[in-house]
This record gives structure tokens, C-alpha cells and sequence, in this order.
């Protein structure tokens, strides 16, 4: 969702349905040889490439975390946010000198946007239960 929100924020043309259509079009003028493809290629490119330089210097730089509030039991900000392997959610930060970080999964149908604190502490309660 975020790269998502961030490309119609700052590329709203090339995910426009028309635009695209108008791009297939030129794929087959050039697959019939009606266009050079270098015309048609030099065409797209140019004006995308300077969207994404400028995309580059002044788009807002997005975060995938959501800060969900702090842990009772050690005081350390509850974050939720996308890891290595998928939705988690983590306990603390690496700047916390007393200790590292925990973290853990999202459960199957659990999402970033709709979780709470509550549901983010429970994935770390014990016994798990599935």
C-alpha cells in the first residue's frame, strides 16, 4: 500500500488507464513496423526519465512502519511495520542500550493498517496459540 500511495502521489500519469492504453497502442504500431521502436522507447523515456529525477530530489520519503503506542511491561515504543520476511511487528529500537529489539509475525489476516496495540502485544503472549 505504500509504494502503492506513493506512485499515484508522484507518477499519477503512467498509472493512468488511458496512458496506458496509449502505450499498448504504440507497442503494436511498432510490432506491425509502423513506428521505430527507438521513436516510440525515446518518446516514453524522456519525459519519465525527468519525472523520476524530479520524483527523486523533492518526493516526501514514505515510512511502511506505524508506531502503535508503548509496551506496559518495559515502557519501549510498539512499531508495526514490513521486515525482512513480511508484516511484523517490533518491540523496542536499536538504539535502546538495556536491550535488543523483539519482534514478531503478523498472523494470517492480520494487517498493518487495522492492528492495534492490543493485537500487536499479543503476538508476543506465550503459550501461542494458533
Amino acid at each position: 500500500m505504500v509504494v502503492n500511495d506513493f506512485l499515484c502521489a508522484n507518477f499519477e500519469q503512467i498509472l493512468d488507464y488511458n496512458f496506458t492504453a496509449s502505450v499498448e497502442e504504440e507497442f503494436d504500431q511498432v510490432a506491425e513496423g509502423k513506428i521505430k521502436r527507438p521513436e516510440m522507447l525515446r518518446k516514453f523515456y524522456g519525459p519519465f526519465h525527468k519525472e523520476v529525477e524530479k520524483t527523486l530530489e523533492f518526493a516526501e520519503k514514505k515510512s511502511a512502519e506505524k508506531e502503535l503506542g508503548i509496551d506496559p511491561n518495559t515502557g519501549k515504543k510498539v512499531i508495526a511495520r514490513i521486515g525482512r520476511f513480511g508484516p511484523m511487528v517490533q518491540v523496542g529500537t536499536a538504539q535502546d542500550e538495556d536491550s535488543k529489539p523483539k519482534f514478531a509475525s503478523l498472523r494470517p489476516g492480520q494487517t498493518i493498517e487495522t492492528l492495534t496495540l492490543e493485537d500487536a502485544l499479543a503476538l508476543f503472549a506465550l503459550p501461542r496459540i494458533a
